[in-house]
């Protein structure tokens, strides 16, 4: 990557705001109720492990969280072609777009097979670590495992899916999720409980019907991009091409993006740690937060994901005064919608962590943690826009520098500090959450603010 300030002109005038808005809420529907998709299947998962008590809900809870901070470090390739790939078609080289995002392909799964085997001998060692007691580490182990056989496929996935989108086609993965998320839900609520004929599992039903349902994505996914009727027209020969200046655009977009999530994800992990030294309820409590929690970021996620589509495409066509207008219509519309789920957070906590687990003790802890949780919900929403300009743009670093430096210098050792030497409650590690997305969402428009993304070459 490289910056000229002379490299794209500069239009006088923004595209017309109604044109605008209909071509943010047509890339932002789908991947909104992608995220839907996903949020309920994670939150059936969460809902029916919960039924079998606490040492089951808080060994899959952090399993999660350690699983998902691996595999979110390989995110970054798919940021990345979605990056080339919406820049190709903003140019009118549609082409280009496709030949170039399926270079990304086979390192997506090479990143998976290696996260995938590392995490499945290191499981054991992990869960020594935590003071979750033997029968939800041993519990924890047996469904962190067999996540990882899902891995590669799932990396791989996201990598695909990240190009089809830098195509500015969101809908296809939504169709897909909706596919592989309800053949997910019935195969998990059969192995989890041992309906129709298949044996009861417990929580490694619940791990295995996940697997399953990231290969049915995969296999669908594969038939769309490469079966000649989409118009990314990928073709297999491509993913075998070494071309030196695509390749180091993907390692220079995506490696900051895969660091940026790996920062974030591992400062969860972390503070998942200090979560479970406070015991089972705890991280009991935690999750059903989390996945309570979660309802919110899907308008934020499905905006953030517009917005880097469309920076990415305007920038390529030399459009950047359309690419500013994206991101402030994105940034009210996604804080407006966020700041309605705070509310309802505020006002309805107990009823909405009920639909989880039936503990009295844990919708307790769980609801004082969601109203702290509420008041983080604009700042999620303006962190996730402007982030995700940043990385249609090109610029991946500023993202990865934020999260980080915000997610150890704030979140981990605020969380520390909390738990261990002022022997605070869990509300409080929630408090720390909310001031970690205010800091974000500040330094992110800041550096959104100052302009140097609209000159970056990619």
């Amino acid at each position: 990557m490289t910056s000229d300030l002379t490299a794209l002109p500069r239009p006088e005038r923004a595209a017309p705001k109604p044109t605008l808005r209909r071509e943010i809420f047509v890339l932002a529907w789908p991947a909104v109720l992608e995220l839907v998709l996903n949020m309920l299947s994670w939150m059936a998962g969460v809902a029916m492990v919960g039924r079998l008590g606490a040492n089951a809900l808080s060994a899959t809870g952090f399993s999660g969280q350690i699983f998902w901070a691996a595999i979110f470090f390989t995110g970054g390739i798919g940021v990345a072609v979605t990056a080339i790939v919406s820049r190709r078609v903003g140019a009118g080289d549609p082409a280009a777009a496709g030949r170039e995002g399926a270079q990304g392909i086979l390192p997506a799964l090479g990143a998976g097979l290696v996260i995938g085997a590392g995490l499945y001998f290191v499981a054991p060692g992990i869960f020594h670590l935590t003071n979750l007691g033997p029968e939800a580490s041993s519990i924890g182990v047996t469904y962190l495992r067999t996540l990882c056989v899902g891995a590669p496929i799932l990396t791989t996935t996201m990598a695909m899916s990240g190009i089809l989108r830098g195509f500015g086609d969101t809908r296809t993965p939504m169709v897909i999720s909706v596919v592989s998320i309800i053949l997910g839900i019935a195969t998990g609520y059969a192995l989890i409980f041992g309906r129709f004929g298949l044996p009861a599992l417990g929580p490694r039903g619940a791990a295995l019907a996940n697997v399953g349902g990231e290969a049915v994505a995969l296999l669908l996914t594969v038939l769309v991009a490469f079966g000649g009727r989409h118009r990314a027209g990928l073709r297999p020969a491509w993913m075998f091409r070494v071309e030196k200046r695509v390749l180091s655009s993907i390692v220079g977009l995506g490696l900051p993006a895969s660091l940026e999530s790996f920062f974030i994800d591992l400062g969860r992990a972390a503070g998942m740690f200090a979560v479970a030294s406070l015991g089972a309820l705890a991280v009991a409590g935690h999750e059903v937060t989390a996945v309570t929690e979660s309802l919110s970021f899907m308008p934020g996620y499905g905006f953030a994901m517009a917005t880097t589509i469309l920076v990415g495409q305007s920038l390529g066509a030399g459009d950047p005064v359309k690419a500013k207008a994206a991101v402030a219509a994105t940034a009210r519309l996604s804080v407006l919608l966020m700041g309605l789920m705070a509310v309802v957070f505020l006002l309805f906590p107990r009823a909405l962590v009920s639909i989880f687990t039936n503990d009295p003790e844990i919708i307790d802890l769980a609801a004082r943690c969601l109203r702290v949780a509420a008041f983080a919900q604009p700042f999620i929403a303006l962190e996730g826009v402007y982030a995700g300009a940043l990385r249609g743009a090109g610029d991946t670093r500023s993202p990865m520098l934020v999260s980080g430096t915000v997610s150890w210098g704030c979140r981990v050792a605020l969380t520390y500090v909390a738990v261990f030497v002022l022997h605070l409650p869990l509300p409080w590690v929630w408090g720390v959450m909310v001031l970690d997305w205010g800091l974000k969402a500040l330094f992110l428009y800041l550096v959104f603010k100052r302009g140097r993304w609209q000159v970056i070459k990619v």
